[in-house]
């Protein structure tokens, strides 16, 4: 082990470790290195929790420095988290020093566009992360887990979805497991009582992605209508149960390459699992809740969001957390849009408004916009805003541009960031490109805008004619949209008009040779609003 030898280096590490900006020290690295790709190697026992750990790092400085830093947790006074026990840079031991969950590490004429090449050697017990435990029948597992950013707890990385990298993992663990991975399995081989397994990613991903599961399982190949190979990985004890339930990700999958655009990972493996969440949409090894697997295929629509994650979040990525619904908004949607193909509208229009139900219950726990920079990097991140209004946003999108070219934009804006990442702006400036309209408006008031219109209507009808007014009661901004207005009258006669809304109480005077017995606003489910009596 070579630690700090030299008091310049000391100064360094110590004034980066102590700087309390962890967002400008997040924006310092990415304007100073570029993670070009990692392989991971890793040491797995069933005697031990300890994981022993190789990581290869080649990285790119855009610009000349004397340190940079990879996020590792360190050893805790509980026992867990990691030891590095060497740094080597390019084949030479490198100064180091871990503390604070960073690895800084000097380096060596560290030019703009030079590429250097670290060895990472390291071990310890993960907290969190890397989940060692025992699954619903008592067999020992272990499953990656790392959203959002808790890569770190296991792996040396720069744990942000703004660097992506190539990855692979090369995994020893006892024989009685299998092994999956992210990507392609390029090896695998089996002795001495263990087995070696080695899969690579040949696109780059965010950390959140990089995860291996490590269990007995039972496998079934399958392959999608263009030639996907799709497998199910579950556990040996509900095997029938579990091909059952999960052959059925083959018609998702189908349905977002013609929706879309081609699948973009080499596999689609889908594992059932002990990961925190009901799904993690790991690129190409989505990991399902373990109680997923039940016989009678009830996670249809699970499977549709995290498949649509393969596009948005897993290929195309969000910049920064807080414009994390352009993974769950657009997997949100898309599964509902999975569901109106499928099964028709009716149940399309009851998914919209069961997630319509949930904006409002969280609107009055916790009143703030989709893009939410008052939030830290947490699980409360994951929220109503950014699945359920955010998947409404581009509903009502859909309902400006139609359908043609709402499915262009997002075919458009998936291929410019294809592997790559992305914020709400750079949504905007492709859906305004495309259609040749200004959506400043729409973008703001939907997206950075705390709340949703809150409505009610009167209305009277004298002389052939409907005298309409309509309310916003919400208090905290005035919303503009269109609203369409069905007038009915009770034998089968009824019109329609949309009315711009724009001004906290308006009137309108709609001509009508009936009177109506009844009015409905948005009358097929077009805009988010909330009804006030």
């Amino acid at each position: 082990m070579k630690l700090i030898q030299s008091l310049s280096f000391f100064f360094i590490v110590t004034t980066t470790c102590i700087n309390p900006l962890v967002g400008q020290e997040r924006t310092e690295r990415f304007e100073a290195v570029d993670v070009q790709s990692y392989c991971f190697e890793l040491d797995l026992n069933d005697s031990t929790d300890i994981i022993r750990g190789r990581a290869l790092v080649e990285l790119l400085f855009k610009k000349g420095v004397d340190s940079f830093s990879l996020d590792l947790k360190c050893r805790s006074s509980h026992g867990t988290g990691m030891v590095v026990t060497g740094v080597l840079e390019d084949g030479k031991e490198a100064d180091f020093v871990h503390r604070d969950d960073r690895l800084i590490i000097a380096v060596q004429d560290a030019k703009q566009g030079a590429l250097h090449n670290f060895q990472i050697d390291y071990e310890g017990v993960p907290g969190d992360g890397l989940i060692i435990s025992q699954n619903k029948f008592g067999d020992r597992t272990f499953f990656g887990d790392n959203w959002p950013d808790r890569a770190h707890h296991w792996l040396p990385v720069v744990d942000h979805p703004s660097d992506k990298a190539l990855a692979e993992f090369v995994v020893h663990a006892p024989g009685h497991y299998k092994i999956v991975s992210i990507g392609t399995r390029i090896g695998e081989s089996r002795e001495d009582g263990r087995i070696n397994s080695n899969w690579k990613c040949e696109v780059p991903l965010s950390t959140k992605m990089m995860v291996i599961g490590v269990s007995p399982f039972a496998v079934q190949d399958l392959k999608s209508a263009s030639g996907i190979p799709v497998s199910s990985w579950v556990y040996p004890q509900n095997r029938d149960e579990g091909f059952h339930d999960y052959s059925i990700a083959i018609r998702p999958l189908d349905f977002f390459e013609s929706y879309i655009a081609p699948y973009p990972f080499s596999k689609l493996a889908n594992v059932q699992s002990k990961t925190v969440f009901g799904g993690m949409e790991n690129a190409s090894c989505i990991f399902y809740s373990e109680s997923t697997v039940t016989g009678k295929r009830v996670p249809e629509t699970l499977f549709a969001h995290e498949i649509a994650h393969q596009w948005y979040g897993d290929a195309l990525s969000e910049l920064d957390w807080h414009h994390v619904w352009i993974s769950e908004g657009f997997a949100t949607y898309l599964a509902d849009l999975y569901l109106e193909q499928v099964h028709g509208r009716g149940v399309f229009v009851a998914s919209l408004e069961d997630e319509r139900d949930q904006v409002m219950r969280f609107s009055r726990r916790r009143l703030a916009p989709i893009v939410d920079t008052t939030l830290d990097v947490s699980i409360r991140l994951l929220n109503a805003n950014s699945y359920d209004k955010a998947g409404w946003v581009l509903h009502m999108l859909r309902r400006e541009l139609g359908d043609d070219l709402f499915r262009e934009c997002l075919r458009t804006f998936y291929e410019e960031f294809k592997y790559s990442n992305a914020l709400t702006g750079d949504f905007q400036r492709v859906v305004e490109s495309l259609s040749g309209r200004d959506f400043e408006l729409f973008f703001r008031q939907w997206f950075f805008e705390p709340g949703h219109p809150v409505l009610s209507h009167e209305w009277k009808y004298r002389a052939k004619k409907i005298n309409f007014t309509i309310v916003q009661h919400q208090s905290q901004c005035v919303f503009e949209f269109p609203l369409e207005i069905e007038f009915r009258d009770g034998k089968g006669h009824s019109f329609r008009e949309t009315v711009a809304i724009n001004a906290p109480r308006q009137e309108f005077t709609i001509y009508s040779d009936f009177k109506p017995a009844e009015i409905i606003l948005d009358p097929d489910t077009w805009l988010l609003y909330e009804s006030r009596k």
